[in-house]
């Protein structure tokens, strides 16, 4: 059996844009992720101090699973999309521990 994996999305949201970029991982990103197996965790939002504005997680439940995302058009799309409506964005893929990761 697969192990599976996280992944952890960063990014801050451009000023005045910030209900748009909601919207948008809610209706675009969301449905992406879940098309490959994405299971949503958590998300964080910084509201104030250094650090990424926003940060979520959740998990994949194998390598190629997100592999197949990685590879995708869609996952290009999406990427790009998101760029419209933010800045800074990281997106890591990690072996989850049972311990808090950033």
């Amino acid at each position: 059996m697969d192990e599976p994996i996280k992944m952890i999305i960063e990014y801050d949201m451009k000023p005045g844009w910030e209900e748009a970029c909601h919207r948008y991982v809610v209706h675009e990103m969301g449905p992406t992720l879940d098309e490959y197996g994405f299971q949503f965790l958590n998300a964080w939002y910084t509201a104030w101090g250094k650090g990424p504005q926003i940060m979520g997680s959740g998990l994949f439940d194998s390598p190629e699973s997100v592999r197949n995302l990685l590879l995708s058009d869609e996952w290009r799309q999406t990427l790009e999309g998101l760029s419209a409506y933010a800045t800074h964005i990281s997106v890591r893929f990690i072996v989850p521990a049972e311990t808090f990761q950033v």
